[in-house]
């Protein structure tokens, strides 16, 4: 994993204060006036008593005192009503923004490196971000945090120099245990970040995980049928062994942490009060000053206390918006050999070729070669069968072909230009790809097919291809029709589909698409025979005047396909059209022997049962009419 960046404090706390100011703009005034009616707010509290007592002192008529007196309660509870209206009104408003950082992580997540989407280091940093746009963490805590900051912060420094006036030496004394308890807090912040947040990352991404699963319905039936509920249950004593070890050490360290706070708190309590005691025994102050002096100590104290335990709470919620920024910043690999990388844009092309050159490639963190030196050339119209038994390397060799990881020796070319020189989405827009596991969205079937909004769907053609690939009268049963949502996540209504009707989806996807190059990845891996070979010939219909690519491991599906490339341990061991593999008698002529006899005993024997469930209603027929005959 490459070095992640660490910004400073300061940097962080900008940082979330821009997000604030490009998110809403009215959550940054609320921000920054709540401060405001805190400051003043506070002061008359500690002003107030001396002024009323002054007046007293000054033998000031029992009107004018009331008047003054009501005139200083309505200012406080103007500035009182100030930051309340702030306070209220900041969850209603910070919506917009914890909106806006959780669209920027989720564009993160969409448009990565595939690559990055099996990387546990990077699945770490995406659970931290996560964390980071939670209510209460990161981005809300430290704009919540910072309106208390800003007016703690202010408070204290005023406090300290109406101190300070009276007696320097106090005033740089309570800086300087001040000063001690902010180093304190900073050390046990940054600590419990690194033994706490960081290290919980990885138990809390597999406790999503497990949450995930055992909500999920397509998992629902394994679960049950094969008893998993107890591994399962392991799995989560585990994980929450780990945490509960984390949370006792987390706990036991801020323990540590308010004792130390609390002992050095005490000095600075003591030596405040011992100050304020000698000035009154000595005559320095009269009893208005005294009551002064008390709020402005007690202003200062809490002030103190206030600051570092909210420097600390911002400090811990910034380490969080630092692990967001190196989610939003992580270095993608498609831009990395050099400056060209991605630049090419315009890829409508009327003819091209694909051609691999010695490309070989290992997922990151292995050690061993999934693909190895291979060599292929891809025509344009062409029709390419990758075969091969299972773990061959026929799906890594698609997905290197669609540009969803690189390679790691070689170089892969489109029209002769290293397919690393295109930009990646307009690359993508080449492909229709019909994938072997289809997944079904929860949102209307229009949606799941061209992944618009309806403004944007060409209605008559998502008809159409639902008519093509089979799905059309089975969509137009629906009360709804296209407009029927997928699943029950979103809607108590919604349906699902079976798993040959999610194949003829992914196959209404392909068609709506209408790229240049069809990929299929054993897309029929989850039918019958009868189904399979309905199935090819709409393959067949599908793929007419495109470029296609067929992946699978039932040999029968070549017979449409102009060329095959046959791969054993992520190489091309054996090349060229069906005529020529059998008639060189080598792996795949007896990898195809051995298929073919399969589906002929599997033929025989349908064949066999239904010929003795004929006979055998034949038999019952005569009987039933010899019986009825007797009578």
């Amino acid at each position: 994993m490459e070095k992640q960046k660490t910004y400073g404090f300061l940097n962080n706390f900008i940082y979330a204060l821009n997000i604030e100011r490009k998110s809403n703009l009215r959550l940054l005034a609320i921000t920054l006036i709540k401060p405001i009616g805190d400051i003043v707010g506070t002061l008359l509290n500690s002003y107030a008593p001396k002024y009323v007592l002054s007046f007293i002192e000054n033998d000031l008529p029992l009107k004018t005192i009331i008047i003054y007196t009501i005139v200083i309660c309505l200012i406080m509870l103007i500035f009182d009503i100030i930051s309340t209206s702030c306070y209220n009104s900041f969850e209603f408003e910070y919506r917009k923004t914890e909106g806006y950082v959780e669209k920027k992580r989720m564009d993160k997540l969409f448009h990565t490196d595939f690559k990055n989407m099996e990387s546990p280091d990077f699945l770490d940093y995406a659970q931290r971000a996560k964390t980071a746009v939670t209510r209460g963490s990161g981005f809300h805590g430290v704009l919540y945090e910072s309106r208390n900051f800003i007016a703690q912060g202010t408070l204290m420094i005023l406090s300290a120099v109406l101190i300070g006036i009276q007696n320097l030496l106090m005033m740089v004394c309570f800086i300087i245990i001040s000063f001690g308890t902010a180093k304190i807090l900073t050390y046990f912040t940054k600590l419990d970040k690194e033994k706490f947040s960081d290290a919980m990352a990885p138990t809390w991404r597999k406790m999503t995980y497990l949450e995930s699963t055992t909500k999920n319905f397509d998992f629902a039936k394994d679960i049950r049928l094969f008893n998993m509920s107890n591994i399962f249950q392991r799995k989560l004593d585990d994980v929450n062994n780990v945490y509960n070890v984390k949370n006792k050490e987390h706990h036991n360290r801020w323990i540590v942490c308010n004792v130390d706070m609390e002992l050095i708190l005490l000095i600075q309590k003591v030596l405040m009060y011992t100050w304020l005691v000698y000035n009154v025994v000595t005559g320095a102050y009269q009893i208005s000053d005294f009551v002064l002096y008390v709020g402005l100590v007690t202003t200062f104290h809490n002030s103190v206390g206030y600051v570092n335990w909210i420097y600390s709470s911002i400090r811990g919620n910034c380490l969080m918006i630092n692990d967001y920024r190196n989610f939003i910043d992580w270095k993608e690999d498609k831009e990395t050999a050099d400056e060209k990388d991605g630049y090419i844009t315009d890829i409508n092309l009327n003819r091209f070729e694909f051609r691999f050159e010695n490309v070989s490639f290992k997922y990151p963190g292995h050690d061993n070669y999934v693909l190895k030196n291979v060599n292929l050339t891809i025509k344009d119209g062409a029709k390419l069968a990758v075969v091969g038994v299972n773990g061959a390397g026929k799906t890594t060799f698609i997905k290197l072909m669609m540009k969803l990881y690189e390679p790691s020796e070689g170089r892969i070319l489109l029209n002769g230009i290293d397919i690393k020189e295109y930009n990646r989405e307009e690359y993508f827009k080449l492909f229709s790809p019909v994938f072997q596991n289809v997944e079904s969205f929860a949102m209307p079937i229009y949606q799941n097919i061209s992944f618009a909004e309806e403004d944007k769907t060409d209605m008559n053609k998502i008809h159409k291809v639902l008519e093509q690939s089979g799905l059309g009268e089975k969509i137009n049963s629906y009360e709804k029709g296209v407009h029927t949502n997928l699943l029950k996540i979103f809607d108590k209504e919604g349906i699902d589909l079976s798993g040959g009707e999610k194949q003829r989806l992914a196959m209404a996807r392909a068609l709506y698409k209408d790229g240049k190059v069809v990929i299929l990845d054993e897309p029929t891996a989850a039918l019958d025979a009868l189904a399979e070979d309905r199935m090819y010939r709409e393959f067949e219909n599908m793929i007419k005047g495109k470029t296609a690519v067929f992946i699978s491991h039932r040999l029968g599906s070549t017979r449409f396909c102009d060329k095959i490339a046959m791969f054993e341990d992520g190489m091309i061991v054996e090349e060229g059209t069906h005529e020529e593999l059998m008639a060189k008698n080598g792996k795949y002529a007896y990898m195809f022997g051995i298929q073919s006899q399969y589906y002929e005993e599997k033929q025989k024997n349908s064949d066999n049962a239904e010929s003795t469930e004929t006979t055998n209603n034949g038999d019952a027929k005569a009987l039933k009419v010899e019986m009825e005959g007797g009578q």
